[in-house]
């Protein structure tokens, strides 16, 4: 029997902590392995947890801020070298999967005078990379594997849920309080979602905790996993999970960078 496996490698902001960094999300299923974001020290997590960047074969990006995507290029030109620093000279099949404009990042990051122009040679035939600007709705239709998205209310922003072995999760990235966000979460086993601040100190467009208990209360996850917490929630994790549970009814989870949720 194949157990689903969510491993968090980022769970906090652009603000390191002591437990939390910037976002990201792997899930290991039947057909392979997904990231969900990819912030700065992905990579390094991957391989703490004894995951080899090569094997991802697909990465969903909610939008284009540094804490999301930091990581994409290193995961790219990983991509080129095998177990010992040579050349492959047989990649695995990258998909990535991101808003508007994801093509257009990725040249800006590695064009001659893009950010990275060094890489511009080296990535001018690369065959196993396949980008996919998405919008709403169906994105992705593949055996054990269904993939929704939805616009939310953060610069360009996505959300998804993914059909994954018969388990539903769906994923907010950053996002404000969004109607979007509550129709595409309705009643999914795992609801992973932003909590950057607390109320009283809530900046951008984020989400508090008064507006994810209405969240949860609208969605009825079977579990809500709490991530993206500023430097405000340290200390107040037990806090806001003790909260977020009386207040929604839900099993909850304010997870911390390197755990481990079996489904």
């Amino acid at each position: 029997m194949n157990i689903l496996k969510i491993i968090v490698l980022g769970s906090g902001s652009i603000i390191p902590t002591k437990y939390r960094f910037s976002t990201s999300f792997l899930i290991e299923y039947s057909m392979g392995r997904i990231l969900l974001d990819i912030g700065p020290g992905t990579i390094e997590k991957l391989r703490r947890m004894n995951v080899h960047p090569n094997s991802i074969d697909r990465l969903f990006i909610t939008h284009f801020h540094l804490d999301h995507t930091l990581d994409l290029p290193a995961l790219i030109k990983i991509r080129m070298f095998n177990e010992l620093g040579g050349a492959n000279q047989n990649p695995r099949i990258l998909d990535v999967y991101g808003p508007t404009g994801l093509m257009s990042f990725i040249d800006k990051l590695s064009s001659i005078n893009g950010v990275y122009g060094y890489l511009s040679e080296m990535m001018r035939n690369l065959d196993f990379l396949r980008i996919h600007e998405i919008g709403g709705g169906l994105v992705e239709d593949l055996k054990n594997l269904k993939v929704y998205a939805a616009s939310v209310e953060h610069y360009n922003g996505l959300a998804y849920r993914l059909e994954v072995d018969s388990v539903t999760i769906a994923y907010s990235g950053d996002s404000t309080y969004d109607e979007r966000m509550i129709k595409l979460a309705e009643s999914v086993d795992i609801l992973i979602h932003e909590c950057s601040f607390p109320k009283e100190l809530l900046l951008g467009k984020h989400t508090s905790d008064e507006e994810l208990v209405e969240i949860g209360r609208r969605t009825k996850p079977k579990l809500l996993v709490v991530n993206h917490l500023y430097p405000a929630w340290e200390g107040r994790e037990e806090e806001l999970e003790d909260k977020l549970r009386k207040d929604t009814g839900c099993r909850v989870y304010v997870v911390k960078d390197m755990d481990v949720i079996y489904v």
